[in-house]
């Protein structure tokens, strides 16, 4: 059994009569993005995407993934693999530097990951990393050009930092098939550590007026649809303050269809703008790595999306959006566990399963995971439902 998340058939009906009556057919047909599926017989494309929160490295973890010859993260993500390469581009925030040994590897409160973690991230199924958040400068400049030449070495694709002001210029464009996706990402800031004189390109830092133009410097580089990542908010609140939904709803006006938000370690509710037409956000994804374990903080989700481009109107539209909670095992080191597939493997006893844990504690936490996860993020969003298949 597997459960999700999923958008009802009844809500969206509902939203698109919300549309149609608000604005009329003819305002509608003239969006370039929309999120809801307008069905035709008119020839489309589609794009899958998967989406996780921080991705974070604590001293515990690099440590109980140290071996005589390295570093072995890839136990941390094998329960979740085949979600996280089952998609066209898999996203997440990277919150730390990787700068090297020379530089001492450290966790909390200024991060430096031992460089093995990208691998173990490449080989799990990432294909874009942002770089733009708190800890971007925990090692300094030279931190980011470390971490942003070890990312290309591995051919993951990043975004938030960067070496020189011409690559900071430069878009981030996805291409697959005949759908192109822009990416964005920036910061409310680097707790405190000063941006290096003359280097104000290396941290996309939040900039209403900068945003705008990034996001229209996208799309006249080609981006169908434009996706910007947020790190903002206030730590461990689970929901979204009023800053961040002006933010959102800036960005969505500004020609943004999708937003999603990191920083606070703990979910905060999906929403969509007023009209319901013109943008998505996700304000918190939690945690999808990290050794804190205070309530709230060792879980997160993976989200998953499909999007599909009209290939006759251009508009890209939403057309369908799954949540797979997730939670943090610290039984036999760092594990991402899949919910539904820990309940599922510990009611079966299959004790083989990736998923598995045989800790009698870990098994009642997942439970009030499931049960936490699903009741925060179906309340506060019309037309989510947990499904189970």
């Amino acid at each position: 059994m597997k459960y999700t998340f999923t958008i009802t058939k009844l809500a969206v009906l509902s939203l698109a009569f919300f549309v149609f009556t608000t604005y009329g057919c003819s305002e509608l047909s003239s969006r370039n993005s929309s999120l809801i599926t307008q069905k035709s017989e008119i020839n489309y494309d589609t794009v899958s995407i998967a989406i996780v929160g921080d991705l974070m490295c604590h001293s515990q973890q690099f440590n109980l993934a140290k071996k005589d010859t390295g570093y072995d993260f890839n136990p941390t993500f094998a329960p979740v693999k085949k979600y996280l390469e089952s998609t066209d581009f898999t996203f997440g925030n990277l919150e730390t530097v990787t700068a090297g040994s020379a530089l001492n590897y450290t966790g909390y409160p200024m991060f430096n990951t031992p460089v093995q973690y990208l691998d173990a991230l490449k080989e799990a199924g990432f294909d874009v990393l942002t770089t733009a958040n708190n800890h971007s400068l925990d090692r300094g400049f030279i931190g980011i050009e470390k971490t942003i030449s070890e990312l290309d070495n591995r051919g993951i694709l990043h975004t938030g930092t960067a070496r020189s002001l011409a690559d900071r210029n430069a878009s981030l464009i996805l291409s697959k098939n005949k759908t192109k996706l822009g990416v964005l990402a920036y910061t409310y800031g680097t707790n405190g550590i000063k941006i290096p004189d003359g280097k104000g390109f290396c941290v996309n830092l939040i900039d209403t007026l900068q945003i705008k133009n990034d996001i229209e410097k996208s799309k006249k580089a080609g981006a169908d649809v434009v996706m910007v990542f947020v790190h903002w908010g206030n730590e461990y609140q689970r929901f979204a303050s009023d800053s961040q939904k002006m933010l959102a709803n800036y960005i969505h006006k500004n020609g943004a269809l999708l937003v999603f938000g990191s920083h606070p370690h703990v979910l905060q509710p999906i929403s969509t703008t007023t009209d319901f037409t013109s943008g998505f956000t996700i304000f918190s994804l939690g945690n999808f790595v990290s050794s804190q374990r205070k309530q709230y903080t060792d879980c997160g989700i993976i989200v998953k999306m499909k999007l599909v481009k009209n290939l006759t109107t251009g508009i890209v539209s939403i057309s369908k959006a799954n949540f797979i909670p997730t939670y943090v095992s610290t039984q036999n080191g760092f594990r991402i566990l899949s919910v539904s597939d820990a309940i599922e493997s510990f009611k079966n006893k299959n004790v083989n399963h990736l998923s598995f844990t045989s800790s009698l504690s870990e098994q009642a936490r997942i439970k009030e995971v499931w049960n936490e996860t699903t009741t925060h993020m179906t309340n506060v969003n019309m037309g989510f439902t947990a499904l189970e298949e």
